[in-house]
């Protein structure tokens, strides 16, 4: 069994151990963002009894939230801490402070995740799986950031692009996701589109990088697939420089 294979039959363990129960998360928030949370997590959970007489004055006070004058490191604990409680009231003042437009707006929002899967697995019985990447999903759909680059310099042509897009199309719609935005640029394409977690990406897009070229040879072999962030356009250029590098060294 390869590594691709290998993969794949992990996932579908995972997805057959947490059954009805599985949440991602579904908006995007940075991987930087996700991995801070979860170390204060740990980090907090190292004191237990701290942690429970500070669960008790952070419920009792949860409205300090709200208070602009409390410092954002003391909120961040809060949120991380509320979240652990089982509760729908707490649940409810998470939501709200979740909604509101302030520097741990994407803080909140994994915290209450974590407050929705404790009361899900709460009324079920069931401890379920929860999954988080930068750009997030929907449903149970990972999002990713796809870059498709052409085998020339400058735009695609126009039935370039109808081809591109229709093939695209026509293999992500069978593989049970769908495309959410296409951007076509100089010297490469754009697609933001959401997948099953289970998807195997390898020769999903080979296939659609394949059947393109059959009508012109105009897509590169190589691309970029990430589900971690929206890249810019000065990372794109530096990727495909050092892929092109690293081809011209083999050569």
């Amino acid at each position: 069994m390869n590594k691709q294979e290998k993969k794949i039959e992990d996932i579908n363990q995972l997805l057959a151990m947490a059954g009805p129960n599985l949440s991602i998360l579904e908006e995007e928030v940075d991987i930087k963002v996700q991995k801070e949370y979860f170390e204060m997590i740990n980090l907090l959970s190292q004191h237990l009894e701290d942690y429970q007489k500070i669960s008790i004055q952070y419920q009792e006070n949860i409205d300090d939230l709200f208070d602009e004058a409390i410092d954002e490191e003391v909120k961040k604990k809060m949120l991380v801490i509320l979240a652990s409680i089982d509760d729908v009231t707490v649940y409810r003042k998470i939501e709200s402070f979740s909604k509101l437009n302030t520097p741990l707006q994407k803080w909140s929002i994994i915290a209450l995740q974590q407050s929705r899967m404790l009361i899900q697995s709460t009324l079920l019985d069931d401890p379920g799986v929860f999954i988080s990447t930068g750009l997030g999903g929907h449903g149970l759909l990972l999002r990713y950031f796809c870059v498709f680059f052409n085998r020339l310099s400058g735009q695609l042509q126009a039935f370039q692009q109808n081809t591109l897009k229709n093939e695209a199309e026509t293999a992500i719609k069978s593989a049970e996701g769908y495309i959410e935005s296409t951007e076509f640029k100089d010297d490469y394409t754009i697609m933001l589109l959401l997948l099953p977690l289970k998807t195997d990406l390898q020769p999903l897009f080979a296939g659609i990088i394949d059947e393109c070229n059959q009508y012109g040879n105009f897509l590169h072999e190589n691309m970029i697939i990430t589900n971690v962030k929206k890249l810019t356009t000065e990372e794109i250029y530096q990727l495909l420089h050092a892929k092109k590098q690293a081809n011209d060294y083999q050569d």
